[in-house]
C-alpha cells in the first residue's frame, strides 16, 4: 500500500447529523456504575459497518482493522469522568495491534470513535481532533521542563471538526459515537508506531483551520456546563490506590494496555483553557491542578475512551485445524474438540465452514461454548481476512452468571434461533450474537484475560503449565436435522408473577444486563375480552374482564425501552403486541409509546375493550406516557405469558420467544401489570379462572404450570414448585368442581 504523508493542517470537517447518516442515530444509553452517569453502548455503532453486513466479507488483499481501541469494551468497568475541562491530549501507541512497530507498510488511517459526557447545564460545541507526530509531543515540556508540550513549530497531521451538537438535553450523560469512516484518510510518517491525539471541545462555528486558544475552547464549560471527555479502558490492569504525584516510570509498568493499541496511564488537561498544555516532570492524581496527570482509580485503570481503523494489506490465513466433516461442512450434530494449552502454545486455532445461515429464516442456529474446561477459556470468531468477527462472552456455567466482568463463567457464543436450555447455570443459548451468515470462519480459543484484534492480533494471558481445555460447537446449518425444541425463557430472579387477581401487580426490580433480554412471566386466566361469564357457585353473571395493562414505573431512567409479549408456546401474543420505545428506535420517532423526557422512552402495552384507563403516572423528570387506551389490541387469549424487556434497537422474532437485544447497557427494569381479570381465591386455588369452580378452563391452564415445573402460577400448596402434591390438590379439586 502507498499513501501521501500529511505534513500540513488538514481542515476537515463533518457534521454529526452526516455521521448519524451513515451509522443511524446514536441513542442515549442507560448507566451502570459510573458515578450516575449515562453510558451509550450501541455495539451496531461501535463495531465496523463490515462485521453486520449479512453474507458479505471483505476482500482478502486489503483490510480495515481497529488499530487502536479503548472503547469497545470500556464500559465492562466502572470509571470516572473528568472535573470541568475542554481539551485533553493522549499518546497513542499501536503495540499490540496490527499496526504495531513490527508493520512494515505504510499506516492509513481510515476511521475513529470517541465519547464524552455531559453534567450541569445544555451547551451547543464543536469537537475538534487534532494528530500530531509522537516526535513534537513531549508531557515534560518539548522545549524543556515547564514548556508547552506540543512544539510550537508541529503542523498537525490531520484535524477533524465535527459540528452540529445540539445538546439540548437532560444533563448526566455520556455517549459514544461508533466508529465511522474520516472525510479521506491520512498516512503516518513511515517508521512511526504512534500518534498524539489532541482533542477539544469548541466554540460553535469555530473555523477548522483555526488553532485551539484560550478564546475558542468552549466558554460555558467554564462556569456553567461541565462538558467532559470520558474515560475507560478494556483492560483489567489496576492502578490500585495510588496516591501523590508519581514519576513517569512508576506508571510505565502500570500502563493501559488496551489491545489493540495501548496508551500510558498519563495524559495532558488543559486546566487554564489556555488552549496549551504546560509541561512538568511529575504525573499527578486528577484532583491536581497540574496539567500533567493520571486518573486514579482501585479498580481499574483508564485511558481516553477513544478508538482507530486504519487500512492494511489483509495477512496470509493461520495454519488451523479443519472441523468440517467429510462433505466439506460444519456437521449438523456436536462437534466437540478436547485439547490443551501451555506457555508455549497459549492459543488454537480452528477452522469450520457453514453451508446455509444461522437464523429465523431456515431455523437454524450455531452456539459454541467452553464447558467443561479446567479453568475460564475464551475465543474469538474470525473471518478468513483475519477481521475479528465476534469475541465470545463469560456468561457460561460459573460462579459469577452473565456477563462476568472477572471472566470467571464458561464462555459462549449464540447465532440464529432462540431458544436452547444452556449448561449448568449458564445462559440460554437465545442467538444473542444475532445472524450468522454461511460462509468459512476460524476460532482461535485462549484464556479467559485474552483480547483479539484483526489481522491475527492475539494479545493472550498467562498459561501456567499444561490448561485442558473442551470446545463444544452445536449446529444445524447443514439443515439436515431440525433445530429442538424452544425452551421458555429464564425468568429474571422476582419476575414470575403468577396468575393476575384483578390487582395491580409488580415485579421487583431487576437488572437487564448486556446483551441481553429479561423476561416476565404471567398467567391472564381470562381471555380479553370475557362477558358474561357464569360463577359455578352461584349462577350468577360475573363482571366483565376487558383490560390489561403494562406499564414500567420504577424502571431506570435514561434507558431506551422495548416490550414484546409472548404466549405460552413462544409465538408473539397478536399482530400488535410489540411496544416500540420511540424515540427513533426500531423505526419509531418520536417517543410514540411511552414517556420520553430527558430522552428516556417506557415501553406501554394496552390491550382491551374498556375505557381508557389514562396515562400512566411519571416518574421523577418524564413527560406521562400515552393513554391506556388498547392501542396494542382489543384482544387477548387467557394464557401464560412471557414478557420480554429490552433495551434500545431490539429484535423480535416472531416465534420461538425469539427476543433478543444488541445493546451492551446495563440497567434496572420494574414491570408493573393491571387487569381487572380474575384468579383463584385463597380457599380455592385451583380456581385458577375464579368463576368460583374447578373445570377443564382451569385443567389447560394448571397443565401448562405442571410441565413446568418451576412456576408459582400452579404452586397450589405454597412450595413454589408445581409438581405433583399440587395436582393433587387440583384434582381433588377438579372432582367437587364447586368451590367451597
Amino acid at each position: 500500500m502507498t499513501g501521501i504523508v500529511l505534513l500540513c493542517a488538514i481542515g476537515q470537517a463533518v457534521s454529526a447529523q452526516q455521521i448519524d447518516q451513515v451509522l443511524g442515530p446514536s441513542p442515549l444509553g442507560p448507566s451502570g456504575p459510573w458515578l450516575g452517569t449515562r453510558t451509550e453502548l450501541d455495539p451496531e455503532r461501535s463495531q465496523l459497518a463490515s462485521r453486520y453486513a449479512p453474507g458479505v466479507f471483505e476482500d482478502r488483499d486489503t483490510l480495515t482493522v481497529v488499530v487502536y481501541d479503548c472503547i469497545t469494551n470500556a464500559f465492562n468497568y466502572p470509571g470516572a469522568t473528568l472535573a470541568r475541562c475542554s481539551h485533553i491530549a493522549e499518546d497513542i501507541a499501536f503495540t499490540n495491534g496490527p499496526f504495531g512497530p513490527e508493520f512494515t507498510g505504510a499506516r492509513v488511517i481510515t476511521g475513529l470513535n470517541y465519547a464524552w459526557g455531559l453534567q450541569g447545564g445544555p451547551a451547543k460545541w464543536d469537537v475538534r481532533f487534532s494528530f500530531y507526530r509522537a516526535a513534537d509531543f513531549n508531557f515534560a515540556g518539548f522545549s524543556g521542563l515547564g514548556t508547552g508540550m506540543l512544539n510550537t513549530a508541529a503542523l498537525p497531521l490531520y484535524t477533524l471538526t465535527i459540528t452540529g451538537f445540539d445538546t439540548n438535553i437532560f444533563p448526566g450523560f455520556v455517549t459514544r459515537s461508533g466508529f465511522f469512516a474520516l472525510p479521506t484518510s491520512f498516512t503516518l510518517p513511515f517508521g512511526d508506531t504512534g500518534v498524539i491525539v489532541d482533542a477539544a471541545f469548541l466554540e460553535p462555528g469555530t473555523s477548522p483551520t483555526a488553532p485551539v486558544t484560550g478564546s475558542n475552547l468552549l466558554q460555558i464549560n467554564k462556569t456553567d456546563t461541565r462538558v467532559v471527555w470520558f474515560f475507560g479502558t478494556n483492560t483489567g490492569l489496576q492502578l490500585g490506590a495510588l496516591t501523590g504525584p508519581k514519576t513517569f516510570a512508576e506508571l510505565a509498568p502500570i500502563g493501559n494496555a488496551a489491545s489493540p493499541g495501548s496508551t500510558h496511564p498519563q495524559y495532558a488537561r488543559d486546566v487554564d483553557f489556555s488552549g496549551t498544555f504546560g509541561g512538568q516532570s511529575l504525573v499527578y492524581p486528577i484532583n491536581s491542578p497540574e496539567e500533567r496527570r493520571y486518573q486514579n482509580s482501585t479498580n481499574l485503570t483508564l485511558g481516553f475512551a477513544f478508538g482507530l481503523t486504519g487500512e492494511t494489506d489483509a495477512p496470509a490465513v493461520v495454519p488451523a485445524v479443519d472441523l468440517d466433516s467429510q462433505n466439506g461442512f460444519l456437521a449438523d450434530s456436536i462437534t466437540q474438540v478436547n485439547n490443551s494449552l501451555t506457555s508455549l502454545q497459549p492459543y488454537r486455532v480452528y477452522k469450520f465452514v457453514t453451508r446455509f445461515p444461522a437464523d429465523y429464516a431456515n431455523i437454524t442456529y450455531l452456539d459454541i461454548d467452553t464447558e467443561g474446561s479446567s479453568r475460564p477459556i475464551t475465543f474469538a470468531l474470525y473471518k478468513p481476512n483475519s477481521s475479528v468477527y465476534q469475541v465470545a462472552e463469560s456468561r457460561g456455567s460459573g460462579p459469577d452468571l452473565p456477563p462476568s466482568s472477572g471472566n470467571l463463567n464458561a464462555f459462549q457464543m449464540s447465532f440464529g434461533v432462540g431458544r436452547r436450555t444452556g449448561p449448568g447455570n449458564a445462559a440460554q443459548y437465545g442467538g444473542q450474537e444475532g445472524d450468522l451468515p454461511p460462509g468459512e470462519y476460524y476460532l482461535v480459543v485462549a484464556p479467559a484475560g485474552s483480547t483479539f484484534g484483526d489481522a491475527w492480533t492475539f494479545n493472550t494471558a498467562a498459561v501456567n503449565g499444561t490448561t485442558p481445555f473442551s470446545l463444544n460447537i452445536y449446529s444445524n446449518t447443514q439443515k439436515t436435522t431440525p433445530a429442538p425444541a424452544a425452551a421458555p425463557p429464564d425468568l429474571n430472579p422476582g419476575a414470575d408473577l403468577g396468575v393476575l387477581r384483578g390487582v395491580s401487580i409488580a415485579s421487583t426490580t431487576f437488572n437487564v444486563r448486556p446483551r441481553t433480554v429479561g423476561w416476565v412471566r404471567f398467567t391472564l386466566a381470562n381471555a380479553i375480552p370475557t362477558t358474561n361469564q357464569i360463577s359455578l357457585k352461584t349462577g350468577a353473571t360475573l363482571p366483565a374482564v376487558n383490560f390489561l395493562d403494562i406499564t414500567q414505573p420504577g424502571s431506570s431512567l435514561m434507558g431506551e425501552w422495548n416490550f414484546a409479549l409472548y404466549n405460552s408456546t413462544g409465538v408473539l401474543a397478536n399482530a400488535s403486541s410489540i411496544s416500540l420505545a420511540g424515540a427513533s428506535f426500531n423505526g419509531n420517532n418520536g417517543c410514540a409509546d411511552g414517556p420520553c423526557g430527558a430522552q428516556t422512552t417506557f415501553a406501554q402495552l394496552s390491550y382491551g375493550t374498556a375505557a381508557s384507563r389514562g396515562t400512566p403516572t411519571p416518574d421523577v423528570g418524564l413527560v406521562a406516557g400515552k393513554p391506556l387506551s388498547n392501542q396494542n389490541g382489543p384482544s387477548l387469549a387467557a394464557d401464560q405469558y412471557y414478557l420480554a424487556v429490552s433495551l434500545g434497537q431490539a429484535s423480535f422474532a416472531p416465534t420461538r420467544w425469539g427476543a433478543r437485544s444488541t445493546r451492551l447497557s446495563s440497567l434496572n427494569a420494574r414491570v408493573t401489570i393491571n387487569s381487572n381479570t380474575r384468579g383463584p381465591a385463597a380457599n380455592c386455588p385451583a380456581d385458577i379462572n375464579g368463576d368460583q369452580g374447578v373445570d377443564d378452563l382451569d385443567f389447560a391452564l394448571f397443565a401448562k404450570f405442571y410441565n413446568n415445573l418451576i412456576d408459582l402460577s400452579g404452586d397450589l400448596n405454597g412450595d413454589e414448585l408445581t409438581d405433583d402434591s399440587d395436582f393433587i390438590v387440583f384434582a381433588q379439586a377438579y372432582d367437587a368442581l364447586v368451590c367451597p
